[in-house]
């Protein structure tokens, strides 16, 4: 046995190993421990008898009162769903427990939850980080044990009303076993150069123990289990140490919570309470550390705190809910077949959204569009539930999700995604990808951007609630006031933390707002006392087209309040960032490491660089709006081609490079467009097929009606296929198609590709129009998005040579 399966045995184990060891230890010793197991047992089979025997005589009374049967059968369905309800968590935490004491055991015996290392080849072991925390947590649990007994309990006496004081920490107990590091990956590509990003997965299975009073009152909670992942951002590195100028820590997506209530607290372990509860408490975790939501903490002096908290946002999307298909019969009809009331819930992080109900439909259509402000593209994604609404709990009509990374990437997509974890259903979804922009000179391509729908925002107001000073106390009131400060824009409304009794209050607090037009639109700031009935104290009103002209967008300055006398002010950091469909030039300046993905040409730049006389402009217009559409453009995707009719590189008038994009050129059998991708947080290979052009005919009307056949070789019982399209030589299918397989499987196997023509069943026309085979292997990086065209081989001649 190791030295550190010798820490990690119970004093049981201990003695029981020696007594099996060493003659000398058997025998004697081993008495008292039979006793005390004995001893156990039989207390709780007297707790077991005492449960059925309360449950005999429950029933005895209904039945002895007259109650209807009914009583008996809904208390036996509660007895039974708490049970269920119990025994499932309770294995959820033993096993939790159990990869914390001995993690090979653990795995061995649950294959299916394997830690995040063995799936990903860049998520590294942090076995070193393990021990460390091991070693430290005795002290880990003092220092946390005197944090809480000395400010938060302090701090909650002193917000709390004073019919809920006296509150204390009866006990505080974090227990033996500490949190455990399941993988960290870290990401120094395509990240600013003064930053680094890592990914930790934290496993928290916990044996605490804590009770607190309220006014006498006691309640408990223990057994902790926490999961998830948390993103560490160091920003910015700097030359002196500790070479960090700061961290921001949060967690990328909800994290899975779950405990035990104990004392009085223990009432509201029913089933629907429990869940109810559960939920608050995600809801209020993310609030404080999910994505938008972080942890600033200052390394070194001289470093903001709202720098670190929020910084430049990656980028805007605007998701559009357009409809869906095939979806399953969640409700029974009874004179007809049953149907479903389908909406979708919509999850970024922290952020949710929720579509309206479509009632008594398995094809439903929202076109509901939202905008999300994206902090983090690298590893985030969009998850979209598609939910049945039911009087009683909501029934699920399929997940799927969205790489933010390969949106912004490709610029748009515009696809239908299959549903997972049912038997059928396919989501319809758009999302559009915008950059944001502090230059002035963007904001005719911001207003061009949004078009001629003025829903739509054109920019993004970020409001930074600094300070105040020399505020009012009401003239009644004799102790200084509790101000908190409410931003108001549009419909559109924030609020600030209370500052408890002070007249130079300093929140030092961000916000957002969507801004469709800074020309008409004001901000609306407002100071109220949150202990004098929430009287305001003072107001201003910031019009925004004072930004317009201000430098980089931007004004950091003290505003003064109206009504709240002459020396009042309020300290605002105003700065507007457009909304743009390429990345802008402050971007590209050299500070920041550029992504290898170039930006999309705009249809000037596009014209520019088609080559004149070589092919008609309609046509050239045509070929390159198509392509335009789909194509990732990227240094590392676009596979150089020589033709130079069709690309180019060209200087355009702001001086950035572009690559010209390789367009389809004529082939003998037409070209096939698609996008294969390995996505690790599904675990799934995925292709997407977006159209093929110049196809041969094969009707007597001299179209086809193509579709496409999907092989994942050499498993021939892997295929999938598009829909039709009739009457085409050109189609565009735009569906995708995933399987489920590990990354090193993925890659050492054949994708087949054949265009196929839907023919009658006694037609003599041609079936096969073109086939490709694509190497998985031969592609470098898997889980990046590649958008290629490829050429359609004979299909007589492979499946001849096969």
């Amino acid at each position: 046995m190791s030295g550190d399966d010798q820490q990690l045995q119970s004093p049981d184990e201990a003695s029981s190993s020696k007594g099996k060891g060493d003659p000398k230890a058997s025998g004697a010793p081993a008495k008292p421990s039979r006793t005390q197991t004995q001893g156990v047992q039989l207390l709780n089979l007297g707790l077991k008898s005492a449960k059925v025997a309360a449950m005999l005589l429950v029933v005895w009374l209904i039945g002895y009162v007259g109650l209807s049967v009914t009583w008996v059968l809904i208390a036996l369905v509660c007895y039974v769903v708490g049970n269920e309800y119990s025994r499932n968590r309770e294995t959820k935490r033993a096993y939790a427990k159990q990869a914390v004491i001995d993690e090979q055991k653990a795995i061995l015996a649950r294959v299916d939850e394997l830690p995040s290392w063995v799936y990903f080849p860049d998520v590294e072991r942090a076995e070193w980080l393990n021990k460390m925390i091991q070693q430290m947590w005795p002290y880990i649990g003092d220092f946390v044990k005197n944090l809480l007994k000395t400010s938060v309990e302090a701090a909650v006496n002193a917000n709390l009303p004073d019919k809920l004081k006296p509150f204390h920490f009866e006990k505080i107990n974090l227990g033996n076993i500490p949190p455990r590091i399941g993988g960290v990956k870290v990401y120094i590509e395509k990240v600013k150069r003064d930053e680094i990003l890592l990914d930790v997965e934290i496993t928290y299975a916990s044996d605490a123990d804590m009770t607190v009073s309220v006014r006498g009152l006691n309640a408990g909670v223990k057994d902790i289990l926490l999961h998830g992942t948390v993103r560490v951002v160091m920003r910015p590195l700097i030359s002196q140490i500790p070479l960090v100028g700061g961290l921001t820590v949060f967690f990328l997506s909800q994290p899975k919570i779950d405990f035990d209530l104990t004392a009085a607290a223990n009432f509201l372990d029913l089933p629907l309470l429990s869940t109810s509860l559960r939920t608050i408490i995600s809801d209020q975790i993310a609030n404080f550390l999910v994505l938008p939501n972080k942890l600033p903490i200052p390394l070194v002096e001289n470093i903001s705190l709202v720098e670190l908290q929020f910084p430049l946002p990656a980028g805007v999307i605007l998701l559009t809910i357009v409809e869906a298909t095939e979806l399953i019969r969640a409700d029974v009809g009874m004179l007809s077949k049953g149907k479903s009331d389908p909406y979708c819930k919509i999850f970024v992080g922290g952020q949710s959204f929720t579509t309206a109900v479509i009632q008594n439909t398995i094809t439903p259509v929202w076109n509901e569009t939202f905008k999300v402000i994206i902090e983090h593209k690298q590893g985030q994604v969009v998850s979209i539930d598609v939910m049945d609404e039911d009087p009683g709990e909501d029934d699920e009509l399929g997940t799927t999700s969205i790489d933010l990374e390969q949106v912004a990437k490709a610029g748009s997509i515009d696809s239908w995604f299959p549903l997972e974890n049912v038997k059928s259903g396919r989501l319809h979804a758009r999302v559009r990808w915008l950059y944001l922009s502090k230059s002035r000179d963007d904001i005719y391509k911001a207003k061009t951007c949004r078009g001629n729908d003025h829903h739509l925002p054109i920019a993004v107001l970020g409001v930074t609630v600094d300070s105040a000073k020399d505020l009012q106390s009401s003239k009644r009131s004799v102790s200084e006031p509790s101000p908190f400060v409410r931003l108001e824009l549009g419909n559109h409304e924030e609020k600030t933390q209370v500052k408890q009794k002070t007249t130079h209050p300093r929140w030092e607090q961000s916000f957002r707002f969507f801004v469709a037009d800074p020309d008409l639109q004001d901000l609306l700031v407002e100071v109220f006392d949150a202990n004098n009935g929430n009287k305001k104290l003072g107001a201003c009103k910031v019009p925004l087209r004072q930004l317009l002209n201000a430098d980089n967008l931007t004004l950091y300055q003290p505003f003064p309040l109206k009504d709240a006398g002459s020396e009042c002010s309020i300290t605002l950091r105003l700065a507007l960032l457009l909304l743009i469909p390429d990345k802008p030039k402050e971007v590209l300046d050299g500070r920041e490491q550029v992504e290898e993905n170039v930006s999309r040409p705009s249809e000037h730049e596009t014209s520019a660089a088609e080559p004149s006389g070589k092919r008609s402009a309609a046509s050239a217009e045509t070929l390159v709006g198509e392509v335009s559409k789909h194509v990732i453009a990227t240094a590392s995707e676009i596979r150089s081609e020589s033709n130079p009719d069709h690309a180019s590189d060209h200087d355009d008038s702001s001086g950035l490079r572009y690559r010209g994009l390789n367009v389809p050129r004529d082939g003998r059998f037409g070209r096939i467009q698609i996008s294969v991708r390995y996505s690790i947080q599904r675990s799934k290979f995925i292709v997407i097929v977006h159209k093929c052009l110049n196809l041969i005919p094969c009707d007597n009307d001299n179209l086809s009606d193509p579709y496409v056949r999907l092989v994942l070789l050499p498993d021939k019982s892997s295929k999938k296929k598009t829909q039709i399209k009739k009457n085409t030589l050109n189609p565009i299918f735009d569906e995708t198609f995933d399987w489920s397989l590990s990354k090193a499987d993925a890659s050492s196997r054949v994708l087949e590709l054949t265009v196929k023509n839907s023919v009658g069943l006694f037609s003599k026309s041609r079936v096969n129009m073109g086939l490709v085979h694509l190497n998985l292997s031969e592609i470098d990086d898997l889980s990046s998005a590649v958008t290629e065209w490829y050429d359609l081989q004979n299909p007589d001649e492979i499946l001849k040579d096969s």
